[in-house]
């Protein structure tokens, strides 16, 4: 069964008789009359639709399609009433036979369109409300329905995996829907979950000068600013998003990241430290702190700082660096190899690790395993250069 939301979905087309040809006087007087008296039925049919009175609907429609069986106004209510009573196969033949007799019968190709939306049949409803489209290139109804059916998809290829097939939905929708926050906000998380940081922010950007307010909005847009490096604009939305949200770690969590960023080690451990207080169970905020730690050259705290992340989670190869790395600068050169071996085991693309495992083997006087762990970190760094120059963004790319 599906829910009545989706089926009151489903609209009621005018009611619009389509001219025949010429016809002798009398002919056409009785024509005109016979032409009257359907419509004045259809219209009760119709008002009786919306009235939930199907059952006295239905009967003047069977009586107009007795004498025109193949009237699409007809047929398209009678389709609007089977589904109503959960009759889909009946609906979708009735609305199919309305086109047969009426192909550009926007209407009845709609309510097609919005049943197979309401059976998760997304293809052909997206085919139903495109071929609308196409004729009539500004139907807003058609428009409307294609963008929530893109969404759908778009949620649908997300959850198998397919990232690039929900951009492509929701670039779509957008076109449709320029100015749509929801649509903006929902092609700008694909965007930025696919390293598209321009175009996210470009769309959140859009999406929160519609919803200036809407906390989640401020956060993606946050974040997409921080990965452009426009850290100013990233911590004025962090700041914003804590006022507004100010029980959620997270916004604590990503303005201490911007402020180490901007050099600002006591600003940034204060918004970790309330991170921290909101979520006591987290890693990255004790990881962040040890790291301020080592920075400033307080080995003591900064060995507490990541001892209590690997308490909690042993395989963090952060962690496991950062421990590594106040070993080394204790001497304490074999428990330094031993954390840096287990954090590349980890983490083998973390070129840090590798970097100083080579100065940790040189200070143990392996020259020749050293050499080779440093050819690997500047190998690393390389690869690292290289994949961000080719994270193109997608409003560059050619069609």
């Amino acid at each position: 069964m599906h829910s009545s939301s989706r089926t009151c979905g489903i609209i009621l087309a005018a009611v619009v008789i389509a001219s025949g040809g010429l016809n002798p006087p009398t002919a056409r007087a009785q024509t005109g009359t016979s032409r009257r008296h359907t419509a004045s039925r259809l219209e009760r049919a119709a008002t009786l639709v919306e009235g939930q009175n199907l059952a006295e609907a239905e009967a003047e429609i069977i009586a107009v399609l007795k004498g025109r069986p193949q009237h699409a106004d007809g047929l398209n209510l009678l389709g609007i009433i089977r589904l109503r009573q959960a009759r889909a196969g009946e609906a979708e033949e009735l609305f199919k036979r309305s086109l047969a007799a009426a192909p550009r019968m926007a209407g009845a190709r709609i309510n097609l369109g919005l049943l197979y939306a309401s059976l998760d049949r997304l293809d052909e409803a997206a085919a139903e409300f495109e071929a609308v489209i196409k004729r009539i290139p500004a139907h807003r109804d058609a428009q409307a329905r294609l963008v929530d059916v893109l969404r759908r998809q778009a949620v649908g290829a997300l959850a198998s995996g397919d990232r690039e097939k929900a951009l492509s939905q929701l670039l779509r929708a957008k076109t449709l829907a320029p100015a749509d926050p929801q649509v903006l906000f929902e092609f700008g998380m694909v965007a930025l979950g696919m390293s598209l940081y321009t175009d996210a922010a470009q769309a959140l950007g859009a999406a929160h000068d519609r919803r200036p307010d809407e906390p989640k909005v401020i956060y993606a847009l946050a974040r997409a600013e921080l990965e452009l490096g426009n850290l100013a604009n990233a911590e004025r939305l962090f700041k914003r998003y804590v006022e507004l949200q100010p029980e959620d770690a997270s916004g604590y969590f990503g303005l201490g990241y911007t402020l180490v960023l901007f050099r600002r080690g006591a600003e940034a451990a204060r918004a970790f430290e309330k991170s921290l207080a909101l979520s006591p169970d987290q890693t990255e905020s004790s990881y962040q702190l040890g790291l301020i730690a080592n920075g400033n050259g307080d080995t003591e705290a900064a060995a507490r700082w990541f001892e209590r992340v690997l308490a909690r989670n042993n395989h963090h190869a952060g962690a496991l660096l950062g421990i590594g790395q106040v070993h080394f600068s204790r001497k304490q050169y074999e428990q330094a190899r031993a954390s840096l071996e287990k954090a590349i085991a980890l983490a083998p693309a973390l070129s840090k690790a590798h970097y100083q495992l080579g100065l940790t083997l040189a200070r143990l006087g392996d020259q020749e395993a050293a050499r080779r762990a440093l050819d690997t970190a500047t190998k690393l760094q390389e690869e690292e250069k290289n994949r961000k120059r080719v994270v193109l963004s997608l409003s560059e790319q050619k069609p």
